[in-house]
């Protein structure tokens, strides 16, 4: 019998540490964390590959900034830019690539 798919099941929260050297969640990537990051970007994720050409950084920002305020929702937008370097941009690269397929 093949396994069964369980429906209900729901995706994992991911923690990443950050520059500060803090442990941040980011939330499961589902509707309502897809339809607030949209809000917080203050357009929609159908566009987010023509912004991120034109402004990457600001668009990359703008997006971690939107995930990061589900969980953490203290943080400013110019702070999670502070929070960010190469080496956590990296590690996020499965979930902001998620996020670009979905957008595509």
């Amino acid at each position: 019998m093949p396994d069964e798919i369980n429906v209900l099941a729901q995706e994992k929260p991911k923690t990443i540490k950050l520059a500060d050297g803090k442990e941040y969640t980011f939330p499961p990537i589902d509707l309502t964390t897809l339809a607030n990051v949209e809000k917080t970007m203050g357009f929609a994720l159908g566009r987010f590959n023509a912004k991120l050409e034109a402004e990457s950084m600001t668009t990359l920002r703008l997006l971690i900034y939107g995930l990061l305020k589900e969980t953490h929702p203290e943080l400013t937008l110019e702070g999670v830019g502070r929070l960010i370097t190469l080496k956590e941009i990296a590690e996020l690269s499965e979930t902001i690539s998620t996020i670009m397929a979905i957008s595509g």
